[in-house]
């Protein structure tokens, strides 16, 4: 994050017409200044891989990633332990913080995963073999990772939502074409529904530091967003095909004009929808105005 701060330098003795450059004026932060941002709102619709991939959001939320679990394998390999310390110095350098107060754990059990944001790194076969999948927007099948079909009211919800959501059998198309799997998946934690969960996998766990090391370049940083992000060989191709939901609060006010925001149609018809409301006993008392008066009028 950058503050910049823009300085107009008012002289008191300037000559009208002319223009007159400062002299000895010095400009200087009192060391003793605050900001607080205590009261400022933080929301944020995920899943976001995009703010994962530039800041390590949610996880950074906390300094020393105090509120985050980092799920590994009972034996993890050389391939995934550097991934793990690749993706703390990413994370600590997003903070300025040493991540000092992150839990690792080889179980995905809901006692030790409630409350906290989870990093999971290993193989996709692990989408299949924990009960910390069981509400992801993937699944394994014969082997290989594939999209879980919208159930009904999904897909009637996603038909009015603003947020474009990538087709589930063009996205399981590119899965069942690819020869292996190396990407993110990102979804909210079964075990708590204001904490998220995201999983760094590779078929190929020796490829695993190579995966988060490309989050360093711009080109490939940029491409990753949604709630699913997979390799293609030219750069990162990502879909958006899970349920969307809130991270942070906002008031209700803000809330119901956030929505509106989004949904410019909507909020046309419900504006003429309020004025024929208001116009409606508004024409009425008119009309009744109208009459007294023209039977005022009559009487005399």
């Amino acid at each position: 994050n950058e503050l910049i701060f823009d300085y107009n330098l008012i002289l008191g003795t300037k000559k009208k017409c002319e223009g007159t450059l400062p002299e000895n004026v010095h400009v200087a932060i009192d060391p003793d200044s605050a900001i607080d941002l205590t009261h400022a709102y933080h929301a944020q619709r995920m899943p976001s891989l995009a703010t994962f991939a530039n800041a390590g959001y949610p996880f950074t939320i906390s300094p020393d990633l105090a509120e985050t679990v980092v799920v590994v394998p009972a034996s993890p390999d050389l391939g995934i332990v550097e991934a793990f310390l690749a993706m703390m110095g990413r994370f600590g350098d997003s903070t300025g913080a040493a991540t000092t107060g992150v839990t690792v754990t080889q179980a995905s059990d809901g006692d030790r995963l409630e409350g906290h944001d989870v990093l999971v790194i290993g193989i996709p076969q692990t989408a299949g073999a924990t009960a910390l999948f069981a509400g992801a927007p993937v699944r394994i099948e014969n082997g290989r990772l594939r999209v879980v079909e919208r159930n009904p009211i999904e897909r009637v919800f996603g038909l009015i939502s603003p947020y474009g959501a990538s087709d589930v059998g063009e996205t399981n198309a590119f899965l069942t074409t690819a020869e292996r799997f190396d990407g993110f998946v990102s979804f909210r934690s079964p075990y708590d529904a204001a904490r998220t969960v995201v999983a760094v996998m590779s078929t190929n766990t020796a490829d695993l530091p190579e995966l988060v090391q490309g989050l360093a370049e711009q080109r490939i940083n940029a491409q990753v967003q949604g709630d699913l992000s997979v390799t293609n060989g030219e750069g990162m191709r990502s879909f958006a095909v899970g349920q969307t939901y809130w991270s942070g609060s906002l008031p209700v006010w803000m809330r119901i004009g956030w929505w509106f925001s989004e949904r410019p149609l909507l909020m046309a018809l419900s504006g003429l929808l309020i004025a024929l409301l208001l116009a409606g006993p508004l024409y009425l008392l008119l009309v009744r105005q109208q009459r007294r008066r023209l039977g005022s009028e009559d009487a005399a």
